[in-house]
């Protein structure tokens, strides 16, 4: 699978230097809805990417220019998703990705941004479609972790990124089957 970085990075080396300069996390939380009919219910998930200041204690402000700028880093890798992978494309958004600062304690409370991207079905995650959209989350996951970024904490200790997305192509074409 080949990495889309137009009008996001240079090189995929420029990526994954972001990554290890903003220490670059991700997890995902199911995503719900409430229908007209009052049930809540999961149509997806939200993936959501975490990249530290500088400094972990400090106090960021909306305005702060690390935080404008930490927040353009996330943007742009968001960028990458969308235009390597193309079934993210008919996902339907209701708005950007949403964005707030976070202090969590599962990474030492760092001052973090948390930038989060939905990955859902608005036909509905109970039916078919259910499979394809958990296949999608799981090749974004590998991609990040293909460019370096760490599930849920960073631990400089962890392994290297890998060279090849060949792992993750075999998951999009799982994806593409199941259309």
């Amino acid at each position: 699978m080949q990495l889309h970085l137009e009008q996001a990075f240079h090189t995929e080396q420029a990526l994954r230097d972001m990554i290890v300069t903003r220490k670059v996390c991700f997890d995902h939380d199911p995503f719900y809805v409430k229908t007209g009919a009052g049930d809540v219910v999961q149509i997806g998930f939200q993936l959501n990417l975490y990249a530290a200041f500088h400094d972990p204690t400090q106090l960021p402000l909306n305005d702060d220019a690390e935080h404008r700028e930490i927040l353009s880093d996330l943007q742009r890798l968001c960028r990458v998703f969308f235009q390597t992978l193309d079934l993210l494309k008919p996902c339907e958004h209701p708005q950007p990705p949403a964005h707030r600062i976070v202090f969590s304690p599962e990474r030492k409370n760092r001052a973090e941004v948390c930038l989060q991207i939905p990955i859902f079905d608005l036909a509905h995650y109970a039916d078919s479609s259910a499979r394809q959209v958990q296949d999608l989350l799981a090749t974004a996951e590998c991609l990040l972790t293909h460019v370096g970024a760490r599930r849920r904490v960073w631990d400089e200790e962890e392994r290297q990124p890998q060279s090849s997305t060949g792992g993750c192509e075999g998951r999009a074409g799982a994806e593409g089957s199941n259309q």
